[in-house]
C-alpha cells in the first residue's frame, strides 16, 4: 500500500464493515430497520454478533487493525519529514500500536456471553476510540506548522472533526440528563462517532502526499 491508500482503507473498511453487516442483519431479521445514525434503534455492535454477519464483521475488523497501526506509523514519518523531533512520535506509534490491539480485542469477544468477555469488550472499544482519539488530536496539532495554501482548509477540518467527537458525547450525556433513553441516545452517538471518524481519515488520505 501506498502512502495515500493506507487513511482511505481505514475510513472505507469500517463505514463498509458496519453497514453492510446492519443491512444483512436487517434482512435476516436479527435486527429492526431503522436509520441508525437517528434513531439509534440499534448499537454498532449489535451488527457484528449474529451470523452470517458476524462472519462480515471480522473479515472487515481484522484487517482495519492492521491498517489503523500502519496509518499511525506512517503518520508519524510524514511528522517527522516535516520538521518535528522524532523523540515527540513515540507517543504516536505507541497509540496506534494501543489502538490495533484494543481493536483485535473487541473483535475477538464480540458475540461470546458472558460478564468477562462484555467487560473485555468495553475495555476494546473504549481503547480503541480513544487511542484513535488522542492520535489524531496529536496530528492535528503537530502538523499545524506544515499547512499549506494546498492543505490549509484539509486542516481545518481535520480540526473540527476534533471538536465534534467530544462535542457530540457532550451532547448525549445531556440529553440523558435531561431524561433522553439512554440506549438510544448511546447508539446515536456511536453512529455517529464512527461517521466522523471515517470522515477524518478520508480527510487525511487528501492531506498525506501521493
Amino acid at each position: 500500500m501506498d502512502f495515500r491508500s493506507l487513511p482511505l482503507w481505514a475510513a472505507l473498511l469500517p463505514l463498509l464493515t458496519f453497514n453492510v453487516c446492519y443491512l444483512v442483519a436487517v434482512a435476516l431479521e436479527h435486527l429492526p430497520a431503522c436509520i441508525p445514525y437517528i434513531s439509534g434503534c440499534t448499537s454498532v455492535s449489535s451488527t457484528g454478533r449474529m451470523a452470517p454477519e458476524s462472519w462480515i464483521f471480522k473479515a472487515g475488523m481484522l484487517p482495519l487493525a492492521v491498517i489503523v497501526l500502519f496509518v499511525w506509523w506512517r503518520c508519524a514519518e510524514f511528522l517527522e519529514r516535516g520538521g518535528q523531533p522524532a523523540g515527540r512520535l513515540w507517543v504516536l506509534r505507541l497509540l496506534g500500536v494501543t489502538a490495533a490491539l484494543s481493536l483485535l480485542l473487541y473483535t475477538a469477544t464480540l458475540g461470546i456471553a458472558g460478564d468477562d468477555y462484555r467487560s473485555l469488550r468495553r475495555v476494546g472499544i473504549d481503547g480503541f476510540a480513544l487511542s484513535n482519539f488522542i492520535a489524531q488530536l496529536i496530528f492535528v496539532v503537530y502538523c499545524r506548522r506544515m499547512r499549506t495554501e494546498r492543505t490549509r482548509r484539509l486542516w481545518q477540518y481535520l480540526a473540527a472533526i476534533c471538536v465534534a467527537v467530544p462535542a457530540i458525547v457532550i451532547a448525549a450525556e445531556l440529553a440523558k440528563w435531561l431524561g433522553a433513553p439512554r440506549h438510544p441516545v448511546n447508539n446515536v452517538m456511536a453512529w455517529n462517532a464512527l461517521l466522523l471518524q471515517c470522515l477524518w481519515f478520508g480527510l487525511l488520505a487528501r492531506l498525506l502526499p501521493d
